[in-house]
């Protein structure tokens, strides 16, 4: 007998819209598989979002609540749905990339309720980099650091840079393509990439006070108008981002955005690489990992691919949706 897992999608916007036809072409082959149907039962934007989860909260069976926004105070909103028996699985980066005590709420009321809370999306959009971090802690593992070019929306502009674009230009197309926030000042300024850090460094079973970050932004955008606004001034910028990249050649190396954590701390800003190390030869939106672990220490474990994009970061979510079913098929979760 088939079981069926309902999927309600908070976010109308081009992920949440994506990951609703990739559930539609994949639920005949995957209920073959597993014997778990895939219902897209709801989906809805910021106006409907409230009575979407209220409707996902009070919902009886085998449910999912997928957070495809970048809101603000959503952690209360996943801890409420896993405490009522729904798991969840998250494209938002803020409720655990913010305080410790919104993760730490979120795995309690996961533990407590006997469901899941997955957040692949939130770093490598579709690279199976926190399931990694993940299998290597449950094998007995010991993780020693994670380092890399976490933000595909910056190694995309690096790139760029490299091929003779100037930044506003690319900064644009970057835009345009989907791989920047809907503000890209959020990109630029580093706190996206910190947020995919601490997440990496709490993964790794370490825990991280934002505010603790080391952090140096990729480029200094100020905070005066909005997104248009900015973009309209991104010239500006130009000369001086230009300057720094041709100073890292002169030098035989490459800028790249890095993140690095390790136990002692969590540090994320502009170092100068070896053009002919992974992270130098990295192009367009990649991401790449290097994990370093007991296992894994003289030759650490690599974890490449794209990381940016709508297409990309809904199949992630997919990815998580399916872990969920396939644990219900095998009679786990509510």
């Amino acid at each position: 007998m088939r079981r069926r897992l309902d999927i309600y999608i908070l976010g109308r916007g081009r992920i949440g819209g994506l990951l609703a036809r990739q559930v539609a072409r994949a639920r005949r082959a995957f209920a073959r598989e597993t014997g778990v149907d895939l219902a897209v039962a709801g989906i809805a934007g910021r106006a409907g979002g409230a009575a979407l989860v209220t409707r996902a909260v009070g919902a009886r069976g085998p449910r999912v609540l997928v957070d495809a926004t970048a809101a603000e105070g959503m952690a209360a909103v996943h801890a409420a749905a896993l405490a009522a028996g729904a798991s969840v699985v998250s494209c938002n980066k803020k409720p655990f990339g913010g305080p410790q005590a919104d993760w730490d709420r979120i795995e309690r009321a996961a533990h407590r309720a006997g469901v899941m809370a997955l957040r692949e999306v939130t770093v490598g959009a579709g690279l199976p980099i926190l399931r990694t971090l993940r299998d290597l802690r449950q094998s007995g593992d010991t993780v020693e650091s994670v380092e890399g070019c976490v933000s595909g929306t910056l190694n995309y502009l690096c790139a760029a840079l490299e091929g003779g674009r100037r930044f506003s230009q690319a900064l644009g197309v970057a835009r345009r393509l989907g791989y920047t926030e809907p503000d890209p000042r959020e990109d630029l300024a580093g706190g996206d990439a910190a947020r995919k850090a601490v997440i990496l460094a709490r993964t790794c079973g370490w825990r991280v006070d934002p505010g603790a970050v080391r952090l140096a932004p990729f480029a200094r955008c100020g905070s005066r108008g909005d997104a248009a606004e900015f973009m309209a001034r991104a010239a500006s910028l130009d000369a001086p981002i230009r300057r720094r990249f041709a100073a890292a050649a002169r030098r035989g190396g490459r800028l790249r955005y890095v993140a690095r954590a390790t136990r002692s701390g969590v540090a994320v800003g502009l170092r100068v690489v070896p053009a002919a190390g992974p992270l130098g030869r990295l192009e367009g939106p990649e991401n790449i990992f290097v994990v370093r672990s007991r296992r894994y220490h003289r030759h650490p474990l690599v974890v490449a691919g794209p990381g940016a994009g709508p297409e990309v970061t809904a199949a992630g979510a997919l990815a998580d949706i399916l872990e969920v079913a396939r644990a219900l098929g095998q009679g786990g979760t509510r």
